[in-house]
């Protein structure tokens, strides 16, 4: 049985996405759905790339993702059919799978060329039911993409925000994403993280943050903290509270990490050694 995802930004006031669901259905009613996620903000094709991202890797290989995130609609963007190393991947060419790209996941991409595999007629606002669905449903019984449409290589790719190194002793780095409970999800990585000299302090919009946390509720409700969270990043979190409404604190913020050093220590090559605390 294929698992096919859908990540979108149509909400569940609108039936788009319960419509996309019959259209798949209807082609291959064998087919697995399941609901990756509906709310991203209207239009936000960074933050879709990003939630792909983080979960693409926890589905079983061959897995068909299923992205509409389409501000572009109708115009002359194309749909795209990505063959990666876990899955598949039909999404438009705007730059939503632009993190896919820069992990290397991506393998060879496709332009969706075969009407015979679109609903019709093919609305110029509605993609997701007449060419998405059905080539994933379609998909989900040839297993295989070379029947979609010829190769590609000129695709759309997002600049990502990186994470900047300034001395042995700071990490700059932003925010990726804030979840529904206000956790501000950065870009750094615990790999970045590693090469700081220990202890830590972290800085985002005139909060100090003293090391990392083990948990949530390492800490008094109310207080901020700082925790290596599921996606394998950087988190400031309020226990019990709204990190971003609290530190009043959007996508795009910076965020500081630095070694919890004097820089007169530091100048003097008194950088402390390497310890199991955060």
């Amino acid at each position: 049985m294929t698992i096919i995802t859908l990540l979108t930004d149509f909400g569940t006031t609108d039936p788009f996405v319960g419509v996309m669901k019959g259209v798949i259905l209807g082609i291959n009613p064998q087919v697995e759905l399941v609901d990756l996620c509906h709310g991203v903000s209207p239009h936000d094709v960074l933050e879709a790339a990003f939630l792909l991202h983080t979960a693409y890797r926890y589905f079983p290989p061959g897995t068909i993702h299923v992205v509409v995130v389409d501000p572009g609609v109708g115009g002359e963007r194309r749909p795209l059919l990505a063959e990666g190393i876990h899955g598949y991947y039909l999404a438009p060419d705007n730059g939503v799978l632009s993190y896919l790209y820069a992990s290397g996941e991506i393998q060879r991409v496709r332009a969706l060329t075969k009407a015979e595999y679109f609903l019709h007629p093919v609305s110029q606002t509605f993609h997701g039911r007449d060419i998405f669905a059905p080539v994933a449903a379609h998909l989900s019984r040839i297993g295989r993409a070379d029947p979609f449409g010829e190769a590609v290589i000129d695709v759309v790719k997002i600049d990502l925000p990186g994470v900047e190194k300034r001395g042995r002793g700071v990490l700059i780095g932003s925010v990726r994403h804030v979840d529904r409970f206000g956790n501000l999800i950065t870009n750094i990585s615990a790999e970045d993280l590693a090469t700081l000299p220990r202890p830590w302090k972290v800085k985002i919009k005139g909060q100090t943050i003293q090391g990392l946390t083990s948990s949530y509720d390492a800490i008094p409700p109310g207080v901020a903290g700082a925790i290596i969270g599921s996606a394998g990043t950087l988190e400031v979190f309020i226990h019990r509270g709204s990190a971003a409404k609290t530190l009043q604190v959007k996508r795009g913020s910076r965020v500081r990490v630095e070694t919890a050093v004097s820089l007169r220590r530091a100048r003097r090559g008194a950088w402390p050694k390497k310890g199991r605390s955060g």
